[in-house]
């Protein structure tokens, strides 16, 4: 293999790269749905509806979510927010928190700003360890308790939020948002204080996290450390931006663990540390990224193909509720 073809794949295949994508991507559909509601609004040309934007919409495709495992059937309205729930944890399940790790376009934004702080300050400082499982604690407890509260919803009732109009603009309002002082103010300080601590909100707070930390605690896939090649030279557990303790486990099954490969990449010793399915099947360090962004690109595929991802809401509709003022009104009710 040419040395041209490897140095091709290793910048391909490395987070940093595969996280810009999905983060560029991210954005421009953020601004492709906003270029939508000012065409509704009358002031500027068409552009379609993006759906990839559902994906800030946790609580209300949750919802749905639980009420489609219950038997209300597939969300025809908005599917997007499904598919990406669905697809989220396939990856999770099969691949560690892969979606954390390789996709999540918010948490390549912490990333970001954790690996800045590595560069000013030589490395993220570290809590100590019962203040780090009591921040992780504090993650499992919103997580499990917002996902108990969504699917204790009746029935009937998460079905019918799926068709409120608001929903079907949430998505625009959130966004816009985005521009708020007092969010930009919150973004800010979140930003700094994950350039001294890492990311913040991936390890102590997001509920989103802590669901696919615990679905991926089950992957057949794995990294293995074997005991009696290894030097413990510790390098694998220093590069580990999740903190965890690599050099000491046989498996890594930690729930932190999100598949970046950066510790089998650094391991100096060949075959000591693998990424294995099953515990037998050797995963390759560039191949781990291309199974989990490929699941995730043919799930979309498959959804996109059988009319499982854009919306049925006419675009009349759409511009119908953007100019009935419920975008500029507060929502009353739980799913405010």
């Amino acid at each position: 293999m040419s040395e041209r073809w490897i140095r091709i794949r290793t910048i391909a295949t490395s987070r940093l790269v595969v996280r810009a994508a999905f983060l560029v991507f991210f954005v421009f559909s953020a601004i492709q749905l906003l270029r939508f509601a000012e065409w509704a609004r009358g002031n500027g040309p068409y552009v379609s509806r993006p759906e990839a934007v559902a994906g800030i919409l946790p609580i209300g495709h949750f919802t749905s979510f639980f009420g489609w495992l219950k038997g209300g059937g597939w969300d025809t309205l908005l599917p997007a927010g499904l598919v990406i729930i669905v697809a989220a944890l396939t990856i999770s399940l099969l691949f560690k928190r892969a979606f954390c790790g390789w996709i999540c376009p918010v948490g390549t934004v912490w990333e970001l700003a954790a690996a800045l702080g590595r560069k000013l300050l030589g490395h993220n400082l570290r809590l100590p360890r019962w203040l780090d499982l009591g921040g992780r604690g504090v993650r499992y407890l919103i997580g499990g308790a917002a996902l108990l509260l969504l699917a204790s919803v009746p029935l009937a009732e998460s079905i019918a939020f799926r068709s409120l109009p608001y929903m079907w603009i949430a998505d625009i309002k959130i966004i816009t948002g985005f521009a708020a002082p007092l969010f930009i103010l919150v973004l800010l300080l979140t930003f700094v204080v994950s350039m001294l601590l890492g990311p913040v909100w991936c390890r102590w707070l997001c509920p989103l996290g802590a669901l696919y930390s615990a679905v991926g605690i089950a992957s057949p896939c794995t990294v293995h450390r074997d005991a009696e090649t290894c030097i413990n030279c510790s390098r694998c557990t220093d590069v580990c931006h999740a903190y965890v303790d690599v050099e000491k486990l046989g498996t890594v099954r930690a729930p932190e663990c999100d598949g970046c490969m950066d510790c089998v990449k650094e391991c100096p010793v060949d075959n000591c540390l693998e990424a294995r399915a099953f515990g037998t099947v050797r995963i390759a360090p560039w191949v781990w990224p291309m199974l989990a962004v490929g699941l995730w690109l043919a799930i979309w595929g498959g959804a996109k193909a059988t009319g499982n991802w854009d919306t049925s809401i006419p675009d009349e509709a759409f511009r119908q509720i953007i100019n009935s003022g419920l975008l500029e009104q507060r929502t009353q009710g739980f799913f405010e």
